[in-house]
C-alpha cells in the first residue's frame, strides 16, 4: 500500500472511532493554560481509555481531591484537558511514592465517544 493511500486510511479511520490524542509537549493551547508552578511536574503517564484518563505521578502524594482538571469544549465531540495541583504538593520525600490517579469522563463532563487529548507535558 501507498503511504499516502495508507495515511488517508488511517485518517479515515480516526475520524470514524473515538480518537485518542496525547499531546505532552503543550503547555498552552486555545484558552486552556497550565501553570507550571502548579501543574504537574513529576507526571511519568497518561492513559486514556473508552470511558477513563488516568494519571501517574512520581514523586507525590497527590490525591483527586488536591488536583483540577480544566475541560476545554470544542466542535465535534473533541475536549482537551489540563491537569493541575490545586494546591502546591508539599509531599514528605521519605512518603513520596507513585500516585496513579483515574477519572472517569462522567467525572469531568465529556460523553463517550469522544475526541480526547491531555495538554499536560509528561516528565523526560
Amino acid at each position: 500500500m501507498k503511504p499516502r493511500a495508507f495515511a488517508v486510511l488511517a485518517a479515515g479511520a480516526c475520524i470514524l472511532s473515538g480518537c485518542i490524542i496525547i499531546d505532552a509537549d503543550e503547555t498552552e493551547r486555545g484558552n486552556l493554560h497550565m501553570d507550571l508552578e502548579f501543574g504537574l511536574p513529576n507526571l511519568q503517564s497518561i492513559a486514556i481509555g473508552q470511558d477513563t484518563v488516568m494519571v501517574e505521578i512520581a514523586g507525590a502524594c497527590a490525591t483527586k481531591q488536591n488536583l483540577y482538571s480544566e475541560v476545554e469544549t470544542y466542535r465535534h465531540r473533541r475536549y482537551e484537558i489540563a491537569f493541575e495541583y490545586s494546591d502546591p504538593d508539599n509531599c514528605n520525600a521519605k512518603s513520596a511514592g507513585e500516585s496513579r490517579l483515574e477519572w472517569s469522563y462522567d467525572e469531568l463532563g465529556i460523553p463517550l465517544d469522544s475526541t480526547v487529548r491531555v495538554v499536560n507535558r509528561v516528565a523526560r
